[in-house]
Order: C-alpha cells, then sequence, then structure tokens
C-alpha cells in the first residue's frame, strides 16, 4: 500500500506554511506492507506551523492530503482520495 501525506497541498511547493517535524518537508511518502492477522499500523507525524515571518498568507485554510493506493495494475486503484481537512483555531485577536 502506498501512502501519501501533502501538507497545504493548495500552495505550490516553496510556498508552504506547514512542514513535517522530521525532514522539515510539506509531505510524507510511505510504502506500507500489510499482512493478514497482523495488528493495525500507526504513523505519528508531527507538523509545524512556520514562523509568520516567513510567509504573507495568514488567512487562508491549511488543507491537507491523504492518498492510499493499491499499486500494480493499470489505472492504479486509490483506496482514499484527496480530502480536505479544515478546522478553524481561534487566534489571540486584534
Amino acid at each position: 500500500l502506498q501512502a501519501e501525506l501533502q501538507l497545504d497541498r493548495l500552495k505550490s511547493e516553496r510556498s508552504r506554511r506547514v512542514l513535517l517535524l522530521q525532514g522539515h518537508q510539506p509531505s510524507w511518502h510511505e510504502t506500507l506492507t500489510l499482512t493478514p492477522g497482523t495488528p493495525p499500523q500507526c504513523h505519528n507525524l508531527t507538523a509545524y506551523l512556520r514562523d509568520e515571518d516567513e510567509f504573507k498568507d495568514k488567512l487562508s485554510p491549511v488543507a491537507l492530503s491523504l492518498r492510499l493506493v493499491l499499486p500494480g495494475g493499470t489505472p492504479e486503484l486509490v483506496l482514499y482520495g484527496d480530502t480536505l481537512v479544515q478546522a478553524q483555531v481561534g487566534g489571540t485577536g486584534l
């Protein structure tokens, strides 16, 4: 199973506001091997918001996408396509 996580995916690669702590990249790719009868796998990834001085856009939401693909065959079977995850987080006020 191929897994791909994209942080702040609506922005260009260079202007993404959120990065993963490990590797300081806006995306994560992993090939997961699933074996029947084994416990579920968990992957915890920590992300951080870049310093406010490093980007201009502070109002638009940060869009995340998670994609799970079964490799092989044409076309590849996408188990779970792009998804928009959005939450409003309160600021410190005006």
